[in-house]
């Protein structure tokens, strides 16, 4: 009984309440909006709920809309077949926000390409350092909506 137990958690503990998510075509999902000091024990607490399964982690920059970045999270109950969306906001300004690689080692690698794409600083990750992009791409942020690539092709 994960998802119906984290449901009751998520409610206990930060108040918030899950919605049924329905594009989600591969099972039953269920988002909750949380805020960003809480990823840490949100992690935790999927994991001792069973959904030990992490599938992504997925940031979208909505400025000029909004001006924020928004991360998504997909972890999975293996054993129920159900899906949690966790989605919170971070500042686009100062975009920062702890790693939880110790918690779901998979987002090891996914935190490290976010940085390196977004400029998203996952506090506590032990190796954020170039992964993908060449040396003249570094710091550019390429998929943030402001970068130009005119600027940096030949």
């Amino acid at each position: 009984m994960g998802l119906e137990r984290l449901q009751k958690l998520m409610k206990t503990y930060f108040g918030i309440e899950g919605e049924e998510y329905t594009n989600n075509t591969m099972g039953k999902t269920y988002l909750f909006k949380i805020q960003p000091q809480h990823i840490r024990e949100v992690a935790k607490l999927l994991k001792e709920t069973g959904f030990v399964y992490f599938h992504l982690l997925s940031p979208v920059d909505y400025t000029p809309k909004g001006g924020n970045l928004e991360l998504n999270y997909l972890f999975e109950n293996l054993d129920e077949k159900v899906f949690a969306l966790i989605r919170t906001e971070i500042s686009l300004e100062n975009p920062e926000i702890d790693s939880i690689h110790d918690i779901f080692p998979a987002v090891e690698a996914c935190e490290r390409e976010e940085w390196e794409k977004f400029g998203i600083n996952f506090k506590g990750h032990p190796r954020l350092k170039p992964m993908l992009l060449d040396d003249t791409l570094q710091g550019k942020w390429v998929l943030r909506k402001s970068y130009i690539p005119e600027a940096h092709r030949d």
